[in-house]
């Protein structure tokens, strides 16, 4: 059966902001002694996996964290020598489709240093016995995720790289070779729902380029009352998409010193910055919606915060 047979089946199967700025964090009860560290946040804050386990011989379909359905055919596991696997699978699956949780997991869709819009990242892995297993070639398995609004038209299918520097991201997406050897796919399963067909256990994304975006140049400032930020202090910025699921790291094609970011390479679209820092024990947070335009000075006000009642909030942007 050819790609695109394989892929109309599965389809088939699968139907059954503002230009003025503000600043818009409130603060929140903390309990400063949970965390000792930025790195600590991130830690506790990354999005933790859903392990299920089925029959190799059988296949199966279940859902993840978020609502995400997997499926995977019969017979469809082998071990490293090749052998066909039997008996029971733990399969591992993790889903980004929040900002918030792409933000503190580190999973932002990027691609070659340019942003992606994304309709939902995965992770998935499979083992027997702690040992990993691996899909047949010319065997896939699909993951419908839905989108809480209309499903985009446009998205096209990434395989995730890690990256070298997981400073701010962990993952590099690209394009995969499509030809009569690969399945790897994303389509329309419903008016709110999006299927991604992957050859391959790992990290999949359904994304899509920027069309033409209009690049501005200008700052952004970290204030946080009372505190002076120095050189030697860590502010993490992300711009977050107001009508997308996009966050870019702040100062990652531009600077960054003692709690100012210099951007290029965010267009003149409604977003939110997103900023944080982990000061003298505490934990800092803020947000701020523009339009951005360039020679701009943006401030954003940090103040202390929950950590999971700040990502919480991200999710909601």
């Amino acid at each position: 059966m050819k790609p695109q047979q394989i892929f109309l089946s599965v389809l088939a199967g699968s139907s059954l902001m503002l230009s003025c700025a503000k600043n818009d964090t409130v603060s929140t009860p903390v309990n400063v002694d949970t965390y000792s560290s930025i790195d600590d946040v991130f830690s506790k804050l990354n999005l933790q996996p859903k392990t299920v386990t089925i029959d190799a011989s059988t296949g199966g379909s279940f859902y993840g964290n978020s609502g995400t359905r997997y499926t995977f055919p019969a017979s469809a596991f082998i071990t490293t020598s090749g052998t066909t696997v039997t008996g029971s699978v733990q399969v591992k699956v993790c889903e980004y489709l929040k900002k918030g949780d792409m933000l503190f997991s580190k999973m932002l869709p990027i691609s070659n240093g340019d942003p992606l819009l994304s309709g939902g990242e995965i992770d998935v892995s499979a083992t027997q016995n702690g040992t990993p297993v691996y899909l047949k070639p010319h065997t896939f398995f699909s993951s419908n995720i839905p989108q809480g609004t209309a499903a985009p038209t446009g998205m096209q299918f990434f395989a995730g790289n890690p990256t070298l520097d997981t400073t701010q991201f962990k993952t590099n997406w690209v394009q995969p070779a499509l030809d009569s050897a690969h399945y790897n796919f994303v389509f329309t399963v419903s008016t709110d729902t999006l299927g991604i067909i992957s050859d391959s256990l790992r990290r999949c994304n359904a994304d899509m380029f920027m069309s033409s975006p209009n690049y501005q140049a200008f700052t952004v400032t970290a204030a946080v009352g009372g505190v002076t930020i120095n050189t030697s202090d860590k502010v993490f910025g992300y711009t977050l998409y107001d009508n997308y699921k996009s966050a870019w790291p702040l100062g990652y094609i531009g600077s960054y010193s003692a709690g100012v970011f210099s951007e290029t390479h965010i267009p003149n679209i409604p977003v939110h910055f997103a900023l944080f820092t982990f000061l003298g024990g505490k934990f800092y947070g803020g947000t701020l919606g523009v339009t951005p335009t360039t020679g701009s000075n943006y401030t954003v006000n940090l103040v202390e915060t929950d950590p999971v009642v700040f990502k919480t909030q991200l999710n909601g942007l």
